[in-house]
């Protein structure tokens, strides 16, 4: 017969093992893909690219990014994104491209929240006419940190700060780049 103390931790236990199990069925592998849709707000920063990029010009810019990504490995999600942006300052000028090599280390791949880290690479055309870029074709790196919220089922969010660099990579001109600091907010589907 249990005693009034143990049946109360009985149930603390049963709870906690099935709230455990819940938490372990909520991860990705690499049979996971991934979609997502990000925006956010941008403005020109004189850090980010180490030796590059020590930005003069006041940029700021609305940001738009749907993504596509597959899990190559447990924690590890490699993805494309085609890139929108948006300039209000100095005046209305816009950017587009793609990110075509990008990838984003998870710490954990067993949580509802989930820390990652993010690298890519892609080109960008862009109508700006600053004295950071030389051209109309340029390329872009980004680089940055993040956390996503994936729930049992249904889309889930994701949000990252992010350092946006676009430059030349020497093919024209002084090659000063334009670096920004950039945080995004969107809607992430993990398909599993």
């Amino acid at each position: 017969m249990l005693t009034r103390l143990q049946t109360p931790l009985i149930l603390v236990a049963v709870v906690g093992l099935s709230l455990q199990v819940t938490i372990a069925q909520k991860g990705f592998d690499t049979n996971s893909q991934s979609r997502g849709l990000l925006w956010g707000w941008g403005h020109s920063w004189k850090h980010g690219w180490p030796g590059y990029g020590k930005t003069r010009t006041d940029l700021a810019f609305l940001a738009f990014h749907p993504q596509m990504g597959w899990f190559v490995a447990d924690r590890l999600e490699l993805y494309g994104e085609a890139t929108l942006l948006l300039y209000h300052e100095p005046h209305l000028e816009i950017s587009s491209g793609l990110v075509g090599m990008a990838g984003r280390y998870h710490f954990r791949n067993d949580r509802r929240w989930v820390p990652y880290v993010t690298l890519g690479a892609g080109l960008l055309w862009t109508s700006l006419d600053v004295l950071e870029i030389d051209r109309v074709f340029n390329f872009q790196v980004l680089y940055g940190g993040g956390i996503r919220f994936i729930p049992e089922k249904g889309p889930g969010w994701i949000f990252e700060l992010r350092n946006h660099h676009i430059s030349n990579a020497g093919t024209a001109g002084e090659n000063i780049g334009i670096n920004a600091g950039t945080i995004l907010i969107g809607i992430d589907w993990i398909l599993r």
